[in-house]
């Protein structure tokens, strides 16, 4: 199996060191981890079928001391979902704004309730619970109001 060089970067995130099949003819991976990270960085080489393959949640990778594989962080990905969940509902709260706009303008206040309580639940979206701690179960949470 192939091997990866795995450590925590200055930003507190797991960062990856590859060095080329060249270099490895005549070096280590541990060659390589010495010579190529920053001083005084604690690192791990594992394998690379033990590093999850979706990247969505990489900033909620975690080493756990233990143990020789990456482990994703149920809250950290949750808190990186619901961030999703932000950037999907910024143009309909936009669109909202141009309708509340309009209807402002013809003084529909029926129509401005009702944007009023949309927007509102917009907002509200991201207090919507995430059962779950697999990055699986959590992205299978989508708010259908985001649809």
């Amino acid at each position: 199996m192939k091997k990866n060089i795995i450590y925590i970067n200055a930003s507190g995130n797991i960062s990856f060191v590859n060095p080329s099949p060249e270099y490895l003819l005549s070096n280590t991976l541990e060659d390589c981890a010495i010579k190529g990270l920053p001083t005084g960085s604690t690192y791990k080489i594992i394998d690379e079928a033990l590093i999850p393959s979706d990247f969505i949640f990489l900033a909620a990778w975690e080493i756990l001391e233990n143990a020789d594989a990456v482990t994703v962080n149920p809250d950290k990905a949750k808190a990186i979902w619901k961030d999703k969940w932000r950037e999907a509902r910024k143009p309909k709260l936009a669109a909202l704004d141009l309708a509340y706009m309009r209807a402002t303008e013809t003084q529909n206040t029926s129509e401005i309730a009702r944007i009023v309580a949309e927007k509102q639940e917009l907002r509200d979206v991201t207090s919507t619970p995430i059962p779950g701690t697999t990055p699986e179960e959590i992205k299978a949470v989508w708010p259908e109001i985001l649809n």
